[in-house]
């Protein structure tokens, strides 16, 4: 609906025009009356209608010094004079100035409601084109990130003819003629929940900072937060950039509570130049994995990597395995191979791959002492990609500590009398549970514990008592016989331990709900299906 207001100093004719028009049938909503210029402006002021009716000879203020306030002031409101035939030049005069349009007295109605629908549907015209005028300019301004985000990343990584990078900028909102240019990357030392998140909630807070302080653009490089850094300062300009980028880590930590290293590229002097500070801050984020977290780190070079022979890599490996058996040797040996690494400046992904090899040797020297240590990694691991999460060397050796540690802990409270108790007494049951008179009493002799004794352990370690456990063991035994042989069920009830056929029964059924012909027969259909 379009607000419309009526000024007009003769009460029959705003009587008659509030009952004569049909307003909301052309989609308009009568605001208000006034009954001169004065009080109309007010209303105008308040109400803000987008179609005015106006009377020309009116007290106070008449029409035509009105509409001149409204055509100044206000230049969207639809202006339609009201004149008498004596008044028309003047209506001509208010045309010129911008008024919309204008309807002699007598009015009548049809007239009106003409004029009116021609205004709408001006309006609608109006409307319909300022809706598409943002929408291009939402278009525009959706699509200027990713202009950015591409020049960028040819100007860091390929070389652009010098005539066409002022075009190119122009077009990508990018200013190019800046005093000093310089690239800091951003990534994060620690995550909230996920990787994603984390990028995300880095980014916002960082785009808004530089955006809101004039800083620079923020994008995306080596899947780390980058800040293109701009400014004309030229007292001090890297006092100022050392300041901006110390204000961003804090505020990071301060509003997420992680850490991040940043790393720092070199100012330049156009940004034609900005390769050369990326690569900069590239190896300065790169040096964190020797230097540690939670820093600025710049002025960084790119070292020569170090190849180290395969024959190394198996002696490393032989001295982890060899030390296992004392957490202070293993310590001192996996301190020795990290100083080791750092001194011959190996790449990353090697170090990578070393350690995950090295994990991967010390697990499987615990398997072969203790197969059942697969337990403590219940929810899954892939140690080589766990390696890879970490952000530094020291990282990764508080890691393989860990690892060992939570092996050996398991390994020795498996050594412990009771579990020895228990994996030998779960053994007898599983070889013996076909014997019928197979007792308590017999598995207490076989393992050498009293029966009270055997009682508290039994049930503490295993959730459940004995008669209890083998009841459950045999009947699962039962179900595997029903399922996959043509056994009778008297042969079965013999083989699971049972001499009794008809307890065996019984006992299946109160267990399973079924009888086992009953379970054969569905179990059967099942398999078919």
């Amino acid at each position: 609906m379009y607000k419309i207001a009526l000024i007009d100093d003769e009460a029959v004719v705003r009587d008659g025009m509030k009952d004569l028009i049909p307003w909301e049938e052309l989609g308009l909503e009568l605001i208000g009356t006034a009954e001169d210029g004065e009080k109309g402006l007010l209303l105008i002021q308040e109400m803000l209608p987008d179609i005015v009716l106006l009377d020309i000879n009116m007290p106070r203020l008449n029409g035509l010094d009105l509409a001149h306030i409204l055509t100044k002031n206000y230049p969207l409101i639809k202006i339609i004079l009201i004149s008498g035939y004596d008044e028309f030049h003047y209506a001509r005069q208010a045309l010129r100035m911008g008024v919309q349009d204008y309807i002699l007295k007598p009015v009548t109605k049809s007239e009106m409601v003409n004029l009116l629908y021609a205004i709408v549907g001006k309006l609608d015209e109006e409307r319909e084109q300022i809706r598409k005028e943002a929408d291009v300019l939402n278009k525009i301004e959706q699509s200027i990130p990713l202009i950015q985000q591409k020049l960028l990343e040819e100007l860091v990584f390929t070389e652009i003819e010098s005539s066409m990078i002022a075009k190119k900028c122009i077009k990508a909102n990018i200013p190019y003629n800046k005093a000093f240019y310089g690239i800091f990357l951003i990534d994060a030392d620690n995550q909230i929940e996920n990787k994603e998140l984390t990028y995300f909630a880095i980014q916002n807070i960082v785009s808004e900072m530089v955006v809101n302080k004039k800083w620079g653009i923020l994008f995306e490089l080596e899947e780390c937060n980058a800040v293109l850094y701009f400014t004309d300062e030229k007292e001090n300009p890297k006092d100022k950039y050392d300041e901006a980028i110390q204000y961003i880590k804090c505020a990071i930590t301060e509003l997420i509570g992680i850490t991040v290293t940043i790393g720092v590229g070199i100012l330049v002097n156009q940004i034609e130049e900005i390769s050369t500070s990326y690569q900069t801050a590239y190896y300065a984020l790169l040096s964190r994995f020797f230097q540690g977290t939670n820093k600025i780190i710049e002025n960084s070079k790119p070292y020569e990597v170090t190849k180290v022979h395969f024959a190394q890599w198996v002696q490393w490996e032989s001295e982890v395995i060899k030390s296992i058996e004392q957490k202070e040797a293993f310590e001192q040996v996996i301190n020795k191979i990290a100083n080791e690494v750092r001194k011959r400046k190996m790449a990353v992904k090697d170090i990578e791959e070393l350690w995950g090899n090295l994990a991967c040797a010390l697990f499987k020297k615990f398997m072969e002492i203790d197969p059942s240590i697969t337990e403590i990694f219940s929810e899954g691991i892939n140690l080589t990609e766990e390696i890879k999460n970490f952000k530094t060397l020291s990282d990764m050796q508080i890691w393989i500590k860990g690892l060992y540690e939570r092996c050996m802990n398991y390994i020795n409270d498996q050594a412990k009398p009771n579990k020895v108790h228990i994996k030998n007494i779960l053994g007898f049951i599983e070889e013996n549970y076909n014997m019928p008179d197979l007792s308590m009493k017999m598995v207490c002799d076989s393992v050498h514990i009293s029966a009270s004794h055997f009682s508290n352990i039994f049930k503490r370690e295993v959730g459940v008592t004995f008669v209890q456990y083998l009841t459950e063991y045999r009947i699962e035994k039962a179900k595997r016989l029903l399922k996959y042989t043509p056994l009778r069920t008297y042969e079965i009830s013999e083989a699971v331990g049972y001499a009794d056929p008809h307890y065996f029964s019984s006992t299946f059924k109160k267990a399973v709900g079924q009888s086992p012909s009953e379970y054969r027969k569905i179990s059967g259909e099942r398999e078919r299906k």
